[in-house]
């Protein structure tokens, strides 16, 4: 196994991880196939980024943060920009 396939794997693993965290953290309020969604399509969004190693904590993060608001706060979360590109364009 090359370095770049274990960290794939390592990645992958954390991010199931804070997916079971979610489903955990959400239960009674979220069904937990709606976590999964989100935190699939927050993963979509850092698919693209060079530097991998942070992108677990920032997809936990930003799901947490979809699944806190309202659901009458705004767009789906598919319509969404990434959270740090909407916490960057802020300052």
């Amino acid at each position: 196994m090359h370095a770049t396939e274990a960290k794939a794997r390592i990645e992958t693993h954390a991010i199931e991880h804070a997916t079971e965290r979610l489903i955990m953290r959400y239960t009674g309020r979220h069904d937990p196939e709606v976590v999964r969604q989100t935190v699939a399509q927050v993963t979509d969004l850092y698919t693209t980024v060079e530097v991998h190693a942070f992108v677990p904590v920032l997809i936990e993060r930003d799901a947490r943060r979809i699944l806190d608001e309202p659901a009458e706060s705004g767009p789906p979360v598919s319509c969404r920009p990434p959270m740090r590109d909407r916490v960057s364009s802020v300052a």
